[in-house]
């Protein structure tokens, strides 16, 4: 009986693709293909004692060879395998037989596929120097596209600059908001003139040039008719001093404090020397109907959502505030921030709650933990309060930060369309 040993040796020469290929003097248009295809030319040591013939297999990645069906068949130690997606990995091994008799594969080679750029996306909302936006704007980009049909859009890198000194606002990537961003409260401010730009992540690990940047202005805030900072319907009575320090909230340079949505309860944040803030520029609270995953807060919320924004002392610095209640939080509570990218997490490990419940210590970080703005800038926005666990509903308790997910491909070995030449 014959034995054959397993064919070794084996190697890989791409040839040039094209997007039609000659064969045997005729013009072979592959179906299926929009865009260049490609060939490869494989080599191996013939088999002693000789062989009927050869059978090549190709598989893709995560795939099995399917050996009952070879791409190539023949006597030859050499083939050419034409067709083959040009964005497509490829893996392959050699087999010889002879009547029923069949050897083990030979080593595997991989001819690695090429990495298309997803097209350059376009910024198409706001237009181009569009003026007197809210600010609160809705940021909308084209739909994803790469030659590779293949490959999919995994997520977006969201970029706001302040026209009139290059700072960045705003550097944001999520794999929730693909195409159409909410500019989270108090990232802008009134009249001001901003940039923005967007570029693609693929789910083949290959990025997009940048947008064109798109230029827009803000309009005058009506909510806050006395620039304070604070939305005038929110402002709490002179009387209220959440601080104990016997000076009213309302006249302290170093805090801000607001009436919570329904007057409920007031919320203030300080921010004394040696906070690492230089200034607390402006606080709202948050409407809880207007966040779309509503339904996915995972505590019961008392006061509601607050933001802020402060600048601090120092770039990329550690801000140290102290956030006052007026209705003391329960032993329970625990600190939750929520924003359009990250949705909903527990930012417990970076607060302490005093003993009676009067009040949280916070630790922020520019450009890091609790910053919702995703950049060391310099200036630092916080939307957050505190939650008690509902526990009719502990299907969406939090043990850290969550956010959404997205994006996804793949595809088939172009068996179909494989054709070969001896």
């Amino acid at each position: 009986m014959k034995r054959f040993r397993i064919p070794s040796c084996l190697t890989t020469t791409p040839f040039p693709w094209a997007a039609t290929i000659f064969l045997v003097g005729l013009m072979v248009l592959l179906p299926g293909f929009c865009h260049a295809s490609r060939q490869v030319s494989l080599a191996w040591d013939a088999n002693d004692p000789e062989p009927e013939g050869y059978r090549v297999f190709c598989r893709q990645s995560g795939e099995a060879y399917d050996y009952d069906h070879p791409i190539w068949d023949n006597s030859a130690t050499t083939c050419t395998l034409i067709g083959l997606d040009e964005y497509t990995d490829y893996a392959f091994v050699v087999r010889a037989y002879d009547g029923d008799l069949e050897s083990a594969d030979s080593e595997e080679v991989w001819l690695t596929g090429l990495v298309a750029e997803p097209e350059q996306p376009e910024a198409t909302s706001p237009q181009d120097d569009a003026e007197d936006l809210f600010l609160t704007p809705v940021l909308q980009s084209a739909a994803f596209s790469s030659a590779d049909s293949s490959d999919a859009h995994l997520q977006t890198q969201w970029v706001i600059t302040r026209e009139s000194d290059g700072v960045c606002i705003m550097d944001l990537t999520s794999t929730g908001d693909l195409t159409e961003l909410d500019v989270p409260a108090l990232m802008l401010e009134e009249n001001t003139t901003y940039t923005w730009t967007v570029r693609y992540y693929s789910t083949k690990g290959s990025v997009s040039d940048w947008s064109t940047p798109s230029r827009f202005t803000t309009g005058s805030s009506a909510l806050d008719i006395d620039g304070n900072g604070i939305p005038d319907d929110q402002e709490v009575d002179p009387t209220i001093d959440l601080d104990e320090n016997g000076v009213a909230d309302a006249e302290q340079e170093d805090l801000r404090c607001v009436t919570v949505l329904d007057g409920i309860g007031q919320v203030a944040v300080s921010a004394p020397s040696g906070s690492g803030v230089s200034r607390i520029t402006a606080m709202e609270a948050t409407d809880l109907d207007t966040i779309g995953s509503i339904d996915e807060m995972p505590y019961d919320l008392p006061l509601g959502l607050v933001s802020f924004r402060l600048e601090l002392e120092q770039t990329g610095g550690l801000a140290r505030v102290r956030i006052y209640f007026s209705d003391p939080a329960p032993q329970s509570a625990r600190w939750i921030k929520y924003d359009t990218v990250n949705g909903w997490q527990d930012y417990s490990d970076h607060a302490t709650f005093d003993d009676d419940g009067l009040f949280v210590d916070l630790e922020i970080l520019d450009g890091g933990f609790g910053d919702a703005d995703g950049v060391e800038n310099g200036i630092i926005i916080d939307p957050s309060g505190y939650g008690i666990a509902d526990d009719s509903d502990a299907s969406h308790s939090l043990t850290g930060s969550q956010s959404s997910a997205g994006g996804g491909g793949g595809g088939g070995c172009f068996v179909a369309t494989m054709l070969w030449t001896r």
